[in-house]
């Protein structure tokens, strides 16, 4: 699935390097930020097919930037999967509620997330032609 663009936004550069080194290996395209703000600054001037978001992050957690997503014409129909340390049963469902995709739990292997990509991707084929028009 070339073209595809996803940006992953994870305070932990080495957590956000990981996930795009192991994204652009299956083939992707891949960003990344290490911030909400920053994250909302890149999704407001490139089109996104899929945004793995981090949950806790200094400032902006990743719960707002979803809300901020989900509320916004221009990007509610972005898939967002959360990438996150926490996998209580609460905060997944959590996710799910405020809008999310997926939940995808810290460490996550290779198979894990590339599979997950894959899924989310298939559930909506026509966003991985070059994702939403802001």
């Amino acid at each position: 699935m070339s073209g595809v663009r996803i940006l992953v936004v994870d305070d932990d550069g080495d957590v956000a390097g990981m996930a795009a080194l192991m994204l652009r290996k299956a083939g992707h395209e891949v960003e990344s930020a290490l911030s909400g703000p920053e994250a909302l600054t890149r999704i407001a001037r490139t089109a996104f097919d899929l945004i793995l978001l981090d949950i806790n992050m200094p400032g902006m957690d990743g719960w707002e930037v979803l809300r901020v997503l989900k509320a916004d014409g221009a990007t509610s129909a972005i898939p967002v999967a959360m990438l996150s340390g926490r996998g209580e049963v609460r905060d997944k469902v959590h996710g799910m509620q405020e809008g999310a995709v997926d939940y995808i739990t810290k460490p996550f292997s290779y198979d894990d997330i590339t599979g997950r990509v894959a899924v989310i991707l298939r559930r909506d084929p026509g966003r991985a032609t070059g994702g939403a028009s802001l």
